[in-house]
């Protein structure tokens, strides 16, 4: 209990800062050059840890900024790090906190469902199309049986279209408006195509079974 109390203060004492000053350190973000990008790559995973902000407008700024390989890089490393760090707390010592967590998850049956079938592919699809909400797959991945390097992989081929995206929306968006919706449908119609090649999977595999 002293544990969790002493990890919630820590965790209110950082939104209160990081609210209190979020403009500086929006200003911060904004007016940073390349020299700053090591910074950049904490700061993708602090606010993919901690999102005082919303980690999309983050990525967005970041495609707008540096540009749209440079940003989805930082928005990349941003969320595979911070996958990685909830995926050990998870499966650490705070397991049985995540435990109770993740049981208030209504579609949980579901996502056993899917990594039953194949976890990697499971992990995978809901990363290209974020069917399930992104901290209930990191926790899952973590208490589950799922090995790290599955996960890992799984979660670094998936979320590259969304950081792109993400980044070539915020680039679009200072430089080419008109374009933007053209990006958003064509990366809706990609999410469409997946959802589709992975129910198409998961009609062979449970046919398979029943067979």
């Amino acid at each position: 209990m002293k544990k969790w109390l002493c990890l919630l203060s820590v965790y209110m004492l950082v939104l209160y800062f990081s609210y209190h000053y979020r403009q500086p350190i929006l200003d911060w973000i904004n007016q940073g050059d390349l020299s700053q990008f090591p910074l950049m790559l904490f700061v993708a995973v602090f606010l993919a840890v901690f999102p005082v902000i919303p980690f999309t407008l983050f990525a967005g700024v970041m495609g707008a900024k540096y540009g749209v390989i440079l940003g989805t890089l930082i928005n990349w490393f941003g969320a595979v790090s911070s996958a990685a760090i909830f995926f050990f707390l998870a499966r650490s010592a705070l397991s049985s906190y995540f435990d109770k967590t993740i049981q208030r998850f209504k579609k949980l049956d579901k996502l056993t469902d899917m990594i039953e079938k194949n976890a990697f592919v499971a992990v995978l699809f809901v990363r290209l199309v974020p069917v399930v909400p992104t901290p209930v797959v990191n926790i899952y991945a973590g208490i589950s049986n799922m090995s790290f390097l599955s996960y890992f992989l799984a979660t670094a081929i998936g979320q590259i279209p969304g950081m792109f995206v993400y980044a070539l929306c915020g680039k679009q968006m200072f430089s080419s408006p008109s374009v933007l919706m053209w990006t958003l449908g064509g990366y809706l119609l990609f999410m469409l195509a997946v959802f589709g090649l992975y129910s198409l999977w998961y009609r062979g595999r449970l046919k398979v079974a029943v067979d």
